[in-house]
């Protein structure tokens, strides 16, 4: 056996197949739909129960996130930035509804902790403050959450079978 075919044989990653035309449209699309409202990218690419299915596992975990008085991530520079930055990314997942949701919670768009010194706490903290403090506050806070990384994941399941790579 030559080298040649023996390296070809041992490969452990194939080269995936080529793109077809409009792939990488397709897939982009499908991904800012699912941005838009979870599911819709499946829908579009016609998995029609696999969209229902990703929209109530979505819906459901937001709307336990908001019952249980659940607060949206703010960067906090004092004590955690990195990680609260992630935290509003992964917020900033589940599309538009998320900065209506900040606002009719908060009554304004609030992504951020006042700076260290500042004394004084703007309304919109103020009202996360409180909600905070109620008893199911952390496992809200926790659905929320978990429910922009569940789209994010959508999100690239949407793009992995608009080009193609997935059935």
């Amino acid at each position: 056996m030559s080298r040649e075919a023996t390296r070809k044989s041992s490969d452990p990653s194939p080269k995936p197949p080529p793109l077809k035309a409009g792939a990488i449209g397709r897939g982009l699309l499908a991904g800012v739909l699912t941005w838009l409202l979870p599911g819709l990218g499946h829908w579009y690419l016609g998995r029609r129960l696999r969209a229902v299915a990703f929209f109530a596992l979505i819906g459901v975990a937001f709307g336990m996130g908001l019952a249980c008085d659940g607060n949206l991530a703010v960067v906090d520079d004092l004590r955690a930035p990195v990680l609260t930055k992630l935290q509003v990314l992964a917020d900033l997942a589940l599309g538009p509804i998320e900065p209506m949701t900040r606002k009719v919670i908060y009554g304004e768009l609030v992504y951020r902790n006042p700076r260290p010194g500042n004394t004084h706490l703007p309304p919109a903290l103020e009202q996360r403050r409180q909600r905070s403090m109620r008893r199911w506050s952390l496992y809200g806070s926790s659905y929320l959450l978990a429910a922009g990384l569940m789209n994010i994941l959508l999100i690239f399941d949407a793009w992995d079978i608009g080009i193609g790579r997935k059935e």
